[in-house]
């Protein structure tokens, strides 16, 4: 745009434009870096301003304790109307409210909201900037006006604001007395409020407070409203508050906070009163922090942090609720994924004199806290001490017994069976969250032996057996993962969505939720959106000390690059698995990481020193690997052959038809089985019918790959082509560049040259792929996101994904310029 149409930003007009272009479309993410004195707070708030005056609801934090309640109001309603969220200082934010808006931003790609993120440039927020920035998001770097350009603006902005502030504050002192109390109630509600919260602020009714209502109404200093009265002003709101003096501003917040508590509306809401109404000494501020707290450890975990460590600070060092609020804290750092700051904050107060207890209630947040860490022995040695404990309060046993078989997995395999053997001998009955956590446990041991068909069964007995959103997560996530290891994709989406679609936002389910969808996608051969789960997954993990999260995501990504020809970063990858990270056995099994570990190898160092490190894994071809990746079968049975190793050959085959043989219901099983035959055989038959009845793009390619290059020395070549044709467009549309390029290089040889990418033009409804036209399609309908994710079998975050290439390749920017353009372009 050109012009000052808004009159703001004077000296700033390149940053003006910016900002006016992306309020203009109605969406987007705005990033603001600048030093101390450049005018980034005032930038944000002429922004506002205009922004406002376009019809805009606007909200803001007013600083680092502000965000994460503003974060969890935008998680707990979708916006009504065009929105812009206004975020300063986020080099002070922490890792779970960077983490938060990581997930936000992507999820309302496609709604009426405008974000404007501002921090100091190299202080912090990285990671959100660089990933926001990559997406699409406008960067505006302020850099200091030279003097003769900014001394007048401000002059000019100084009077301005000076004269509207006297208008304003005419207008407010002309009011009658009852008129202005009513205000400054309202103001400390908000600059938006129902009037029947003043009222009950004011011990009276709204018939009462009538006559007052009318004159602020008729003196245009508040507005109706759909949804209750609103200040016509952001500034007339704050001159109000402002007129409030602290201790009664501090008094009416916490008698706010309290009200909403009691009568049960949004605990967010009701924190962040209190949050700005606790003081040290007012044990019942404080203790309104700690119910509010509690209220929102599992929707809102990082609020919860705030709120708890708040009473924590204001709690007197020789109060009684000292080590109670101390525990309330660790708890909540703990869902908000502060692993590190919960972990020191838990050993601090057991170095005290603490009462049994609450001192058992911390020692199980350490165990916890070591256990997400991937230090499997230490938290079981202190789970074991727990249980030992006679005294050990029964609400606080079931946690405990399941982080000791969580760690016990992780450590000692044959004693997580037993131990899990015996809870399962004495539990069954009704549903029950330890004896959930004791089925899946069971699980996985039969996955890493080799025992699909009982893993299988033992997983969905556990997803149903769990009663707690939170203790099931673990249940629920590996029966996905059983699931799409046997390639049932669609149930396996089906039980994600049910986990994502939950209650909970605490850091750990996600981050694991994230990583399984991760290999599903990558299973599924959507190796793109398998590459930003798990990037995704990864970033969260490392910023929040979530080491038990790290192997998994770096496994997929290590998959990802080898079949991207990234082999450098494939590499780095399953180095930090093998080297840096202990290799997780509950997420995935260790198979998994040794498999990928031998793929790098082979790819990176060549056919000997891959073989040679088989020998370090002598249980992998005789564990579960091949009912968990199928298409593993085959590569195996390959890469002997090229060896000339008949003996692994013939031991890989001899696996994969006895999983067969023993799970006859099992497709996928099946169809591994028939590939690794074909290959071993040389039977072009079998190699064929493994073509047509993998159930994954991958193995499909694979197979028909294989019967390709066997073809290739017949005497009729065509159907060797054919073959390798049908390899190379699966490669394709899965993502393989690799595997396509290799694929080129054998239809060379045959004297057959295809051209190295497709034919489909890069922008145009002709360059959208299958799943871009079923979304554009679904949104031109009047689809939202969760209605698209559950008809397509893909997250919201997927449905994202995808929305913005189809904007890209359309030259667009939002939803209603894809409606529109579906319209008149077909």
């Amino acid at each position: 745009m050109s012009g000052n149409r808004d009159g703001m930003f004077r000296g700033r007009e390149e940053e003006r434009g910016l900002l006016n272009g992306v309020l203009d479309a109605g969406a987007g993410v705005v990033l603001v870096d600048g030093a101390a004195g450049t005018g980034k707070t005032r930038l944000l708030a002429e922004a506002a301003a205009v922004a406002a005056g376009r019809g805009f609801e606007v909200v803001t934090a007013r600083d680092e304790l502000d965000q994460p309640f503003l974060l969890a109001r935008l998680a707990e309603r979708r916006p009504d109307g065009p929105l812009l969220v206004v975020l300063d200082d986020l080099h002070l934010a922490g890792p779970a409210t960077l983490a938060a808006l990581g997930a936000l931003l992507p999820a309302s790609a496609s709604d009426a909201v405008v974000w404007l993120l501002a921090r100091r440039r190299g202080e912090g927020a990285d990671r959100l900037f660089s990933a926001a920035a990559r997406r699409g998001a406008t960067r505006i770097e302020l850099r200091p006006l030279p003097d003769g350009v900014v001394t007048e603006p401000v002059a000019d902005l100084k009077a301005l604001a000076g004269t509207a502030q006297g208008l304003l504050l005419d207008r407010v002192s002309a009011l009658s007395g009852n008129a202005r109390h009513l205000l400054q109630v309202a103001a400390v509600l908000g600059p938006r409020f129902e009037p029947g919260d003043v009222a009950e602020m004011l011990a009276s009714s709204i018939a009462v407070l009538l006559p007052a209502l009318d004159e602020v109404v008729a003196a245009g200093v508040v507005a109706a409203q759909d949804d209750g009265l609103a200040f016509r002003h952001d500034l007339l709101w704050r001159l109000v508050a402002d007129s409030v003096p602290p201790p009664v501003r501090r008094a009416l917040h916490r008698e706010a906070g309290e009200m909403l508590l009691r009568r049960g509306d949004s605990a967010v809401v009701a924190a962040k009163h209190l949050l700005h109404g606790a003081q040290r000494g007012d044990a019942r501020s404080v203790d309104g922090l700690v119910t509010a707290a509690k209220a929102l450890l599992w929707n809102a975990p990082e609020a919860s942090a705030e709120l708890a460590v708040r009473a924590l600070e204001l709690t007197d060092q020789a109060s009684a609720s000292l080590v109670h609020r101390t525990v309330m804290a660790v708890r909540a750092l703990t869902a908000a994924g502060r692993l590190t700051t919960a972990h020191a904050l838990a050993q601090e107060a057991l170095s005290r004199q603490v009462s049994p207890e609450p001192a058992a209630k911390l020692r199980h947040c350490v165990a916890t806290t070591t256990l997400l860490g991937a230090r499997h022995a230490e938290s079981l040695e202190i789970s074991e001490a727990l249980l030992r404990d006679p005294d050990l309060a029964p609400e606080l046993t079931p946690w405990v017994e399941i982080t000791r078989l969580m760690a016990l997995l992780g450590h000692d395999r044959e004693r997580a069976r037993e131990l899990a053997e015996a809870v399962v001998r004495t539990r069954q009955g009704a549903p029950d969250d330890v004896l959930a956590t004791a089925l899946a446990v069971l699980a996985a041991i039969a996955r890493d032996t080799g025992r699909p068909g009982a893993a299988l069964e033992l997983a969905r007995e556990a997803a149903r057996a769990g009663t707690s959103h939170d203790l099931s997560a673990y249940p629920r996530l590996l029966f996905a993962t059983l699931l799409a290891g046997l390639r049932e994709f669609a149930d396996a989406a089906a039980v994600v969505r049910r986990v994502r679609g939950g209650p909970s936002a605490v850091v750990t389910g996600e981050v694991m939720t994230a990583v399984v969808q991760a290999r599903i996608l990558l299973q599924a051969g959507r190796i793109e959106e398998a590459a930003a789960e798990a990037r995704a997954a990864l970033t969260v993990a490392e910023e929040t000390g979530h080491d038990a999260v790290v192997a998994p995501a770096l496994a997929v990504l290590a998959m990802v690059a080898i079949h991207t020809g990234d082999l450098p970063a494939a590499i780095e990858h399953v180095g930090r698995c093998r080297d840096d990270v202990p290799a997780d056995r509950i997420i995935f099994s260790r198979a998994y990481y040794q498999w990928a570990d031998v793929l790098v190898t082979y790819v990176g160092s060549g056919l000997e020193k891959a073989m040679t490190l088989l020998t370090d894994y002598p249980d992998l071809v005789s564990s579960g690997l091949f009912a968990e990746e199928p298409r593993a079968a085959g590569w195996f049975v390959r890469r002997a052959l090229e060896a000339g190793d008949d003996g692994l050959a013939k031991a890989v085959v001899d696996r994969a038809e006895r999983l067969a043989e023993e799970h006859p219901g099992f497709p996928a099983v099946a169809a591994a089985a028939v590939h690794a035959r074909g290959l071993l055989d040389a039977d072009a038959r079998l190699l064929e019918l493994a073509a047509r009845d993998h159930r994954d793009l991958w193995a499909r390619a694979n197979a028909a790959e294989d019967l390709g290059v066997l073809l290739a020395g017949s005497p009729d070549r065509a159907e060797s082509v054919k073959a390798l044709e049908s390899a190379l467009g699966l490669y394709r549309e899965i993502g393989a560049s690799r595997d396509s390029a290799r694929v080129l290089g054998r239809l060379r040889k045959l004297g057959r040259r295809r051209r190295a990418a497709p034919a489909r033009p890069e922008s145009g409804w002709s360059s959208l792929d299958d799943t871009e036209r079923a979304i554009a399609n679904l949104v031109a309908k009047g689809q939202t996101n969760r209605q698209i994710s559950t008809q397509l079998f893909m997250s919201p975050h997927t449905v994202n994904f995808h929305l913005r290439k189809i904007f890209r390749k359309l030259a667009i920017s939002s939803r209603v310029e894809l409606v529109m353009r579906s319209r008149d372009d077909r």
